[in-house]
């Protein structure tokens, strides 16, 4: 079976490209390893576009055009602008008879508003199947007359496929992109914080700066005024270790919040960071998939994000990443992503 696999905007969020790979790896083993290939993604997608537009004018209908038996979506694509972005596309090809396929499903926000839009939506041109990637949505959409899978988020495929370089010096990754990032203080002291945990025999306290953080709160726009607006010199290192901070959005490049503090990384390719978190002592990030991928390769990792779509953690096991570092058992994730395989295999 020929299969095109939705994918892209991989330079304005990285970790679109996390589960983009781990999920392509999943569906060659059902498909086969030269059946499966990617397709960019619909434009509405681009950073600070209005989705409820669609497509832009004079854009060309890929996906309409694909010679393919499936098209499979992955992430949260479950929002109110699913429709408007996905419609026309979707009644093309099941009038052609393409099987549409949710790997990795989730809702965005979670509320009342997206659940309707998504379930007429999906009412009117049903997908072959779902496989959500937390079990919040699998719960709403359980009952509904589609075959759904309680599966995982894509991105824990990816230990599968790819192979990290190593670096011969230990180092702690702390990314933040939309927040800022906590002030630490070690040891115990009177400091105020907003979080303190112990981490190798040390006491770690952190404390989030108000100004920043507020602007944050804001939207993305305003998180980045909040950014320019940090005047403070944050470590190098800590302990020992090296900090590495990547920067998951490389598009738009904004130069003065991207190098702010020392040792900080961005690129337009996928593999360096995989390699970063991969090595990672422990990961501090407010990116959800900057904390996937290092659980994934058995670091531990701390979310810093109110975002909704931290559900899909609870799933494998983390259920404490918003209060300290965690770890999951790996013997468990290798379990799911096997029945995960055998369910699509038995289903497609």
């Amino acid at each position: 079976m020929k299969v095109a696999l939705v994918s892209g905007f991989w330079a304005q969020n990285i970790g679109n490209a996390f589960f983009n790979i781990g999920g392509k790896w999943a569906l060659e083993q059902v498909f086969g390893e030269n059946n499966v290939q990617f397709v960019q993604d619909r434009p509405p997608y681009r950073t600070f576009y209005d989705q409820m537009k669609g497509d832009p004018e004079n854009y060309v209908k890929l996906h309409e055009m694909l010679d393919v038996e499936y098209l499979v979506l992955q992430g949260p694509m479950l929002t109110k602008t699913f429709p408007h972005i996905w419609g026309e596309a979707f009644k093309k090809l099941k009038e052609r008879g393409v099987k549409i396929m949710l790997h990795g499903a989730a809702f965005f926000k979670y509320n009342d508003e997206e659940v309707a839009a998504v379930r007429a939506f999906l009412e009117k041109y049903p997908p072959h199947l779902i496989s959500t990637r937390d079990e919040d949505t699998y719960n709403v959409i359980k009952d509904w007359p589609i075959l759904t899978y309680n599966g995982l988020d894509s991105a824990f495929f990816v230990p599968k496929v790819f192979k990290p370089l190593k670096f011969n010096e230990p180092y702690y990754a702390f990314n933040f992109d939309r927040f800022p990032e906590p002030t630490v203080y070690l040891g115990n002291h009177d400091q105020k914080k907003d979080a303190s945990f112990t981490f190798e025999n040390e006491v770690w306290n952190l404390k989030t700066p108000k100004v920043q953080q507020y602007f944050s709160l804001k939207g993305k726009s305003q998180a980045y005024l909040g950014h320019l607006l940090d005047r403070r010199k944050l470590p190098s290192s800590l302990l020992g270790k090296k900090i590495i901070r990547p920067e998951h959005r490389y598009v738009p490049h904004m130069t003065h919040k991207i190098y702010q503090h020392p040792n900080s990384f961005v690129s337009d390719e996928v593999f360096t960071y995989l390699s970063v978190y991969a090595n990672s002592t422990m990961t501090l990030a407010d990116r959800v998939h900057a904390c996937v991928m290092t659980l994934a390769y058995g670091n531990p990792a701390m979310l810093f994000t109110i975002s909704p779509r931290q559900a899909l953690f609870k799933r494998v096991g983390a259920h404490d990443i918003r209060n300290r570092p965690v770890t999951i058992d790996l013997d468990y994730l290798e379990s799911e992503r096997v029945k995960q395989i055998e369910f699509l295999k038995a289903n497609v």
